[in-house]
């Protein structure tokens, strides 16, 4: 597995984390807001030391959420470039995960964001093939992996457009592609490429390149 995160200054760069496979889709649906939500519990709940939202303060009020005490950088919105690297850095320093969620419509999508608002904290909103291809629609002709390709588009365009109204950061991410869906990728680079030539921020925050089905080979090689 390869990972590259896009930085703000060459839109054509990708980052990778997570695990998706199209038949786990309902079950991330089925536990979408219980998994969102106890992700964000506070550690106390659970008996664990720390957790993406209390960090070192578990004992902190509402009013001092984890996203308030992330780097500067790290802003309400999609989060891209030098303000990821900050935040997975912060993230590691500080000894949290961030709650990642493969979706497959706007529902599920504002579900997540919801969580983070409510618990507070930064979440990773993420595509996969499949999920793309369901926002599009099912009925809808794939050939050459356009519906995915639109759909995740959308889907991407969607969070750009709403994600600061939830207030909270967001890691904008597509899940793993191994190398024969390749052509879903190259239809995302290009729209990452449009959208950066107009507002000077990639589409996405990264993306996920796995090739755990080649050769041992060909992974060392890359």
């Amino acid at each position: 597995r390869r990972e590259r995160s896009c930085g703000e200054n060459s839109p054509s760069t990708h980052d990778l984390p997570s695990p998706q496979y199209p038949y786990m889709m309902k079950l991330a649906i089925a536990s979408l807001l219980v998994g969102s939500a106890a992700a964000f519990s506070p550690a106390a709940s659970f008996g664990v030391r720390t957790s993406a939202l209390n960090a070192e303060a578990a004992a902190a009020t509402e009013e001092t959420k984890a996203f308030k005490m992330l780097p500067a950088s790290v802003k309400a919105g999609v989060v891209t470039g030098k303000a990821l690297t900050d935040l997975l850095d912060n993230a590691k320093e500080r000894g949290y995960a961030i709650p990642g969620v493969n979706i497959v419509g706007t529902n599920s999508i504002n579900s997540c964001m919801e969580a983070a608002a409510k618990y507070g904290g930064p979440i990773m909103v993420t595509f996969s093939k499949g999920g793309g291809q369901f926002i599009a629609g099912k009925s809808v002709d794939n050939t050459d992996d356009r519906a995915s390709i639109a759909g995740t588009i959308a889907g991407a365009k969607h969070v750009h457009e709403v994600a600061a109204l939830y207030g909270v950061p967001v890691v904008l991410h597509t899940d793993h592609c191994q190398k024969a869906w390749l052509p879903w990728i190259d239809g995302l680079l290009e729209a990452s490429v449009e959208h950066f030539e107009k507002t000077g921020s990639p589409l996405f925050s990264s993306h996920m390149l796995d090739l755990s089905e080649e050769p041992v080979e060909e992974n060392i090689a890359i």
